[in-house]
């Protein structure tokens, strides 16, 4: 019996023979003229087997009912058919058989035909068949003819082979192709059809480590590749079509040759291993940083290093890598300079060996390049130079400006010291050095030095000689502040004037100056006399004047001026006073006057010379001028003579010789500037005794005068000027405001808090207190300013100077410093300046501003996964630096895992849970350790995390496991041998000989129909199937570990085979058409007659035939059984 896969079932022609009764007794049609001469159909559908002999007849198809003319009696007699076109070849022939009432059409080879029909050729043929017949009509004869198109399927053998093209193949396969990846593909092709056409490929020799698909063609590895184990393999494929032999053989068959070379393949990527130096120190000389060995597991050329290269980290190309002297070692070199400030965290190389295997591999390795800091960086101050303005009052310690100074470098080279180095000769300035603050060391005077240039030296801390150091400006204005009274250019002065000069005569100007500057050195001034004088003063200039005429004689002949400068300062003004003395001289500025004008009196004429006749006397208003008199007028003949000094009048010549009896003289008196008015005197001459003596003036005459008041006027200037020029009071100077007198009380504070406390978190800028202070003394005695004087060690506060506010300036930090004693002071602005002192406690309360932190922030550990539950793992400890409740840290869990738990309050991780390192190998757990401070969710609590990495190490607890539980497989019957049927893969999580697996086959039920590959779990044939044999086989599969003890799992694999229809042939009967007769009325189930038909097939139940009426007219008149032996009545009579 031929076995072969179901994949389509050849054609089965069932035969069918028509068996046709005649009953003696029928209805006949009267004429021919009534009958039509017709085909049945006017299409019949036939096939025949291409190759077939002469004289092999086409079929029809079952059930499709008979071809040709039903005929009556006494009509169509004699009816012949013929081919008339579709036969080109002259293939077929028409045959006619007339069986009772019907005339039967077949189509044969014709003989004699040396061609013979090729469906590869031409599969269909439309041929035109014609029928004719001659009848007789009363004395014609006429001829009827009928046509039909009968369509001719050549149907296909298994004629053909399967072909190769080409008959060799060859591959060439990397030994580390996957297993059950295709190689190649062999194609056979057979021009058949159906099962004919469809091939089976297999190997002809017995292989474990090549399959091939028995439909497709495609050869697939069923084991690894190893190049050591076999470089070549040849392999024969058979093809097979799955159709009979044309000669009622098996399928015919083709063979090719495969031959399958195995490259060795490159297992291996390089393996690179770094050999360092120590850290290079950033621009050093150092050509060589690392040695780097690659080597390559691999042999041959696989084995072989094709270049090792930087491909990343190093963007400016400051390294390079060149081969050594030594075969697979490489030297990491120094191109240039290497700057750590540009690239602070150092260089990761990331380098790159590449092998010269087919196809090349490569492997990566990071190299990090820490660089060892050089002090080559200076400190830099953020600013070159610093502008700063501080009043001259600012105590001493006040914080004027910070300056900030950073270092590229790192440690101790970036720590940063500050120094003063230049402009600070008198020790005016302080600064900070850690911190950088500026502070005033001694008292300030913008009159003294308004402007200084500071040179603030930053030097790092690096190793003595290779310190670095950095300068900046810091420009410091002093702003004048009014501390400075005005100062006259003397403080006291005597000024002479002469009287009589007109008002507004300038008398003097005074001189004040201001070591101040700007307003608080603009000065105005004032005569602060109570007491009217007659003089004013410039409010700006100080040029003192007269308001009215000074009169020596009537008048104060000394004035005493207080003149008072004034600044514009604020809030208060400065003032100072001088004393000028005013002196008035007197000028001759009055003419002498006469006491008596217009006198008349007797003369004698007889007076001897020399006598005394009248003393005219001038007084003059001007103190100390020297009278002299003079006769003007009527003395032409000098009779008369004047004493220049008393004003007497003498006679000078003999009076009787006179004609006239008077005379008069005009006298003036002059004080050498000034004249008197004339002074007449008329002489009345009278006779006398000529013999008197010298006779003095009374005893002349009387002389009667008109008297002029100036004594009288005299006496009372003198008296004025006695009265204005008494002593001045000390009254009549104002006295100088209290404001300006001494500074007699010292500052004091008032309300002084006893203590403070701030948060750590304070915000910059945050007012503390504003410290009070008060002083019983006015003006800028009692004018107070604040400063902190010691206890500032960070700089971290500040005391405004004016308000008292004590301000936050620093960030503070409870965990670097949680107590502060500031002394504070408050000054007066009086001189001498008078202060106090006082300290202030401050305490820096803890705020919750330093997370939780771990000893160790990354742990690995290593567990077996067979550990107990409860089993202690590691403890995590970490510390707060906060204090109180803010220090106190719980541990919590924030990987999500039920496998580990940790304690709350110590930290420790333990076991949870059954480890299983094939469900979970290792663990990252991230552990939170949290403080207890915060409050609500504007201010949570603060935490730190730590990863906790765990590596479960394996052990033998796991047996293999099948992919599936239950394989279930159809295969063909006819499937050739060695072919695979399945590949089952078990898989076991356990590593190392614990996870390779091996397979084996119990095949008690089989009688070894299947073997299993061990290694690879391909499961094949080793003998043909047989449906009709067995159906189904059952197969258990057992996979073993290699650990010790080994561990298995079994699985089952159910084959079921598949029935191939090996009925190749179909039955035929010994003719197309058997005839027999029957009378009517016979019994039911009478005998009529016999059938025979046969089948070509070999054995067993193909050739086996069954019969069974599908059509005719005797459907429901006649029966069959089974074996055609008797057809038989169903009714009681034939009609």
């Amino acid at each position: 019996m031929m076995k072969r896969y179901d994949i389509t079932c050849c054609l089965l022609f069932l035969l069918t023979t028509a068996v046709l009764v005649r009953t003696d007794s029928s209805d006949n049609p009267s004429s021919t003229s009534d009958v039509a001469f017709r085909f049945t159909k006017q299409l019949y559908n036939v096939s025949i087997p291409e190759n077939s002999i002469a004289k092999t007849y086409a079929m029809q198809t079952p059930g499709a009912g008979p071809m040709g003319i039903r005929i009556f009696p006494d009509t169509f007699s004699d009816i012949r058919y013929k081919i008339v076109e579709g036969d080109r070849d002259k293939f077929f022939k028409a045959e006619q058989r007339v069986v009772g009432d019907f005339c039967f059409l077949f189509i044969r080879i014709k003989t004699g035909n040396n061609d013979v029909l090729n469906r590869e050729r031409k599969d269909k043929y439309v041929l035109q068949v014609r029928a004719t017949t001659t009848v007789k009509e009363g004395k014609q004869k006429v001829q009827y003819t009928s046509d039909t198109t009968v369509v001719v399927m050549v149907l296909d053998t298994n004629d053909l082979n399967p072909l190769f093209y080409p008959t060799e193949y060859n591959a060439t396969v990397y030994e580390d192709t996957p297993v059950h990846q295709s190689i190649l593909k062999v194609v056979a092709e057979d021009a058949d059809l159906g099962r004919n056409g469809e091939i089976y490929y297999s190997f002809l020799e017995e292989t474990d480590i090549f399959a091939i698909h028995p439909m497709s063609g495609i050869i697939s590895l069923s084991r690894p590749l190893r190049y050591n184990e076999g470089t070549y393999h040849e392999l024969t494929v058979f093809a097979q079509d799955r159709g009979p032999s044309f000669k009622n053989g098996f399928g015919s068959f083709s063979k090719a040759k495969v031959h399958i070379r195995v490259k060795k393949v490159n297992f291996y990527a390089p393996e690179i291993h770094i050999r360092r130096h120590p850290e290079i120190v950033e621009n050093s000389n150092a050509d060589i940083y690392a040695i780097v060995n690659v080597s390559d597991k691999d042999s041959g050329i696989h084995g072989e290093i094709a270049s090792l290269d930087i491909v990343d980290g190093d963007p400016d190309g400051h390294f390079r890598i060149r081969p050594a002297r030594q075969k697979g070692e490489y030297n990491i070199e120094v191109l240039k300079l290497l700057d750590r400030e540009k690239t602070p965290q150092g260089y990761v190389l990331q380098l790159r060996a590449v092998d010269k295997g087919i196809p090349p591999k490569q492997s990566y390795k990071s190299v990090p390049v820490q660089l060892t800091d050089l002090n080559d960086n200076p400190p830099v101050f953020n600013k070159e130079i610093y502008d700063v303005k501080v009043p001259e009052t600012a105590p001493v310690n006040t914080p004027l400006i910070r300056l900030k100074v950073t270092d590229a470098d790192e440690g101790k080279n970036a720590q940063v010291i500050l120094e003063i180095v230049g402009g600070n000769e008198g020790g005016e300035f302080s600064i900070n050095p850690e911190t950088g603050m500026l502070y005033t060391s001694v008292p300030l005077d913008a009159e003294a030095k308004q402007f200084y240039s500071l040179t603030v030296s930053a030097i790092d801390q690096g190793n003595a000689g290779t310190r670095k150091q950095s300068s900046a400006k810091v420009k410091i204005y002093v702003e004048d502040t009014n501390d400075n009274d005005p100062i006259f250019e003397k403080p006291e002065a005597v000024i002479w004037i002469d009287e009589n000069m007109p008002a507004g005569t300038p008398v003097t100007t005074v001189h004040a100056r201001d070591k101040d500057r700007g307003e608080n050195a603009y000065i105005s001034y004032l005569i602060a006399n109570l007491n009217k004088v007659p003089f004013e003063i410039d409010y700006f200039s100080g040029t003192i004047k007269t308001t009215q005429l000074l009169d020596y004689e009537s008048m104060r002949r000394e004035y005493v001026l207080r003149v008072r400068a004034s600044d514009w300062g604020l809030p208060y003004r400065r003032e100072t006073e001088m004393q000028i003395v005013v002196k008035v001289k007197g000028i001759n500025d009055n003419r002498p006057q006469f006491e008596k004008v217009d006198c008349v009196g007797q003369v004698p004429r007889y007076a001897p010379i020399g006598s005394e006749i009248i003393t005219l006397s001038a007084i003059d208003f001007d103190a100390g001028n020297i009278i002299s008199y003079r006769i003007v007028s009527g003395n032409e003949d000098r009779c008369f003579s004047i004493d220049a000094t008393s004003g007497t009048i003498s006679v000078s010549c003999d009076l009787s010789e006179i004609k006239t009896n008077e005379r008069e003289l005009n006298v003036t008196a002059t004080d050498n500037t000034h004249f008197a008015d004339i002074a007449r005197v008329t002489f009345k001459f009278v006779n006398n005794n000529r013999n008197s003596a010298k006779m003095p003036i009374d005893d002349l005459g009387t002389f009667e005068c008109k008297d002029t008041g100036v004594a009288r006027r005299l006496t009372e200037v003198l008296a004025a000027a006695e009265e204005n020029n008494k002593p001045i009071a000390q009254e009549e100077f104002p006295m100088m405001p209290v404001r300006y007198g001494q500074n007699v009380h010292a500052p004091e504070f008032f309300d002084f808090p006893i203590e403070i406390k701030v948060n750590e978190s304070v915000a910059l800028g945050t007012t503390l207190v504003k410290l009070n202070g008060r002083d019983r003394d006015l003006g800028y005695n009692g004018m107070l300013i604040y400063g902190i004087s010691g206890g500032d060690i960070h700089s971290q506060f500040c005391l405004d100077m004016e308000s008292g506010e004590l301000k936050v300036i620093g960030y503070l930090n409870r965990e670097q410093e949680y107590e502060y004693f500031l002394n504070v002071t408050v000054y007066d602005l009086g001189k001498p300046q008078k202060s106090s002192s006082r300290v202030l406690p401050i305490t820096v309360l803890d705020v919750n501003d330093n997370a939780p932190k771990f000893e160790k922030a990354l742990a690995s550990f290593r567990v077996t996964e067979n550990a107990l539950n409860g089993t202690a793992i590691f403890r995590a400890h970490a510390t707060d630096a906060d204090e109180g409740d803010n220090a106190k840290v719980t541990y919590s869990m924030v990987t999500d895992t039920k496998d580990f738990a940790v304690d709350k309050y110590s930290g420790v991780i333990t076991v949870a849970n059954i480890l299983d390192r094939e469900r979970q190998d290792l663990y990252e757990l991230r552990i939170r350790a949290t403080d207890s401070g915060g409050k609500g969710p504007e201010n949570p609590p603060l935490y730190s995390e730590a990863l906790v990495r765990i590596s479960i190490d394996d052990i033998n607890d796991n047996a293999p496991k099948f992919s599936l539980p239950n394989y279930v497989v159809k295969v063909r019957e006819d499937i050739p041998t060695g072919t695979v049927v399945a590949v089952v893969t078990a898989s076991d999580p356990d590593l190392g000989p614990e996870g390779e697996v091996v397979y084996s086959l119990e095949d008690s039920d089989s009688d070894g129909t299947f073997k299993i590959d061990r290694l690879s779990g391909t499961i094949r044939t080793t003998k043909s199937l047989d449906f009709e044999e067995r159906q189904v086989h059952s197969l258990v599969v057992f996979a073993n570990d290699r650990g010790d003890p080994s561990m298995s799992s079994e699985a089952s694999v159910t084959v079921t085979v598949v029935d191939v229809n090996e009925n190749l042939y179909a039955p035929v009967f010994s003719d197309f058409v058997v005839a027999g007769k029957v009378r009517e009325n016979m019994p039911i189930g009478s005998w009529v007659m016999r059938v025979n038909a046969s089948d070509a097939d070999q054995s067993g139940m193909d050739n086996i035939v069954d019969y069974s009426i599908r059509g005719g007219d005797g459907i429901g008149l006649f029966s069959i059984d089974n074996q055609g032996e008797r057809i038989n009545f169903l009714k009681n009579s034939v009609e």
